[in-house]
């Protein structure tokens, strides 16, 4: 026992280095070749599961602006790359060993390329500060023998023992200080390239007003559920900044005009590939089916399912979502309920708006609260669908109508019908005397968003108008 401890006391003293990023002693358990492991598989998988914006233009001037950054980073050996991902929600995130991305629901939101280097240059501080490597070390000593087994004997574990991280690594929590860290890194980086340091700032404003307005995510997660209040960050960075405006006078580049071009004719919100909503409608022109869910209720699309409820505390609620394993629509029902303590009370095969089906009751329990079910198997193309209300035993009858109303909604869409569901785009428009906010969101040059939420994308407040003859970015029909 004496013998362990000493040989991990020695570990730790082996993995715990300087870094020249931040001037940090850290425990690193991993190698700069595990890190860079790590990041290709996870790559894959992101690329697979979230996809990637299709405008190569972009793709290219986004790739140029990080190659920039990691150039005058602590690391500019790793193999870097940035790329827009294909997702609604406001966020950019990195994986270890350089690989970052942005998605594209965050760029209508910065205001010009300042505020894009310092998103980026934040990204490149995790991974210059070993952000990851540093949470997977600590996550992998504090777990005791197992961990000290695999690393005292490396046969055991090694690059072997980190293929299964991937994707997981994405999302672990960085801690206060850590966003702190990158946050003052971003601006240095920022600052080294020419970009003025009031990108930082002005993109942590808007980010604390998209905080305090709730702004909706798919399957990746919101700036705001994986960072620190944006408010409270905005005091932290002052000092980074006027230290970079002290030391780089030259630093002034914000390259609006530039970032305006390629952010024409960007998708906002949901796209085509993933289904869209409108209104209490989901429509997917790619896959060609639609769903009305009940009126009112909240619609939120990710990419494994869209789930509807009655309000955002409400325990009655819907799901939409892909059937799997093969079979007919009542095969993949009973196949599918046959383990899950759910009996079927009554149901039988029918047909959808012409769509083979099989339409059920179920009742049980799911974690010791009894419930009812009503799910509804429907074949359309080559694929099931599986449309199913779900609510307590006690709230089930009363659901039961708007469950049955939604479940009948279910069509095939037509080539034609399918062909004219377009996405929402960003476009601009020059603001006219008497225009506010509220006018333009419920106008011809508007109409697709929030007075709010177009008032933030213009580094606004809502409550104070437009300006006439100010270019502004509004969201229109595609």
């Amino acid at each position: 026992m004496k013998t362990l401890r000493v040989l991990v006391v020695a570990l730790v003293a082996v993995g715990c280095a300087t870094n020249p990023a931040t001037g940090r002693r850290q425990l690193i358990l991993m190698s700069e070749a595990e890190e860079i492991q790590i990041g290709r598989q996870g790559d894959a998988e992101v690329r697979q599961q979230m996809g990637l914006y299709k405008d190569q233009a972009l793709q290219r001037y986004i790739n140029d602006v990080g190659q920039r950054l990691a150039r005058t980073s602590q690391r500019p050996n790793l193999p870097w790359s940035f790329a827009v991902v294909d997702e609604q929600a406001v966020n950019a995130f990195a994986l270890p060993g350089g690989y970052i991305y942005i998605t594209r629901g965050i760029l209508p939101f910065l205001r010009n390329e300042a505020e894009l280097a310092a998103v980026m240059g934040h990204e490149v501080g995790h991974v210059d500060a070993k952000h990851a490597a540093e949470a997977y070390s600590k996550q992998q000593f504090a777990g005791g023998g197992l961990a000290v087994a695999g690393i005292l004997f490396p046969e055991t574990q090694g690059i072997q023992g980190l293929a299964g991280l991937g994707l997981g690594m994405l999302f672990l929590k960085n801690g206060r200080e850590a966003e702190l860290e990158s946050d003052q890194l971003g601006v240095k980086y920022a600052t080294r390239n020419g970009w003025s340091p009031e990108g930082m700032p002005g993109l942590l404003n808007t980010l604390a007003r998209l905080d305090e307005a709730n702004g909706s995510s798919r399957g990746v997660p919101n700036w705001a559920m994986t960072h620190p209040p944006a408010a409270d960050r905005v005091e932290r960075v002052h000092d980074a900044v006027v230290a970079a405006e002290g030391s780089s006078a030259n630093a002034k580049t914000t390259n609006a005009g530039e970032f305006e071009r390629h952010l024409d004719g960007l998708v906002f919100g949901d796209s085509r590939e993933k289904g869209m909503v409108r209104g209490n409608e989901f429509l997917h022109p790619v896959l060609r089916f639609a769903l009305s869910f009940p009126p009112g209720w909240e619609i939120v699309n990710t990419d494994a399912q869209v789930s509807a409820r009655e309000s955002a505390t409400s325990n009655v609620a819907m799901l939409l979502e892909l059937a799997s394993g093969n079979g007919s629509p009542e095969q993949l029902a009973r196949s599918a309920f046959s383990q899950s303590g759910l009996q079927l009370v009554d149901g039988g095969r029918t047909r959808i708006n012409g769509l083979d089906a099989f339409v059920g009751t179920y009742d049980g329990a799911i974690q010791n609260t009894r419930v009812g079910l009503r799910a509804a198997f429907v074949r359309s193309g080559q694929q099931t669908y599986v449309i199913a209300g779900l609510a307590p035993a006690a709230q089930f009858n009363g659901a039961a109508r708007a469950f049955e109303t939604a479940i009948g909604t279910f069509r095939a869409l037509s080539a034609e019908e399918a062909d004219r569901i377009r996405e929402n785009r960003v476009d601009f428009y020059t603001a006219r005397a008497g225009d506010t906010w509220d006018s333009i969101a419920r106008g011809p040059a508007g109409g697709r968003v929030k007075a709010s939420t177009l008032a933030i994308m213009n580094g606004s407040s809502p409550t104070a108008p437009p300006r006439a003859g100010d270019r502004i970015r509004i969201v229109v029909a595609g």
